[in-house]
């Protein structure tokens, strides 16, 4: 079984999208819409890259949500 918790905070660590400047950050900090529909954008493209189940994706954008703002 896969810990979300951990693939969620090696993705706010690594991923370019979660950093300053980044697709994600950008959104939240700018306030353009839902951050959690482009969190869910993000970590979506990288379900491959993660061994993420796509029924995942949402779970894993609510920790990463939970940790960004």
């Amino acid at each position: 079984m896969v810990d979300l918790v951990a693939v969620a905070e090696e993705m706010i660590k690594y991923e370019p999208e979660f950093k300053e400047g980044g697709f994600v950050y950008t959104h939240i900090k700018q306030n353009k819409s839902d951050p959690l529909v482009a969190i869910k954008s993000a970590v979506d493209r990288m379900t491959d890259l993660y061994d993420l189940e796509h029924n995942q994706v949402g779970q894993v954008s609510e920790i990463i949500l939970q940790r960004l703002v």
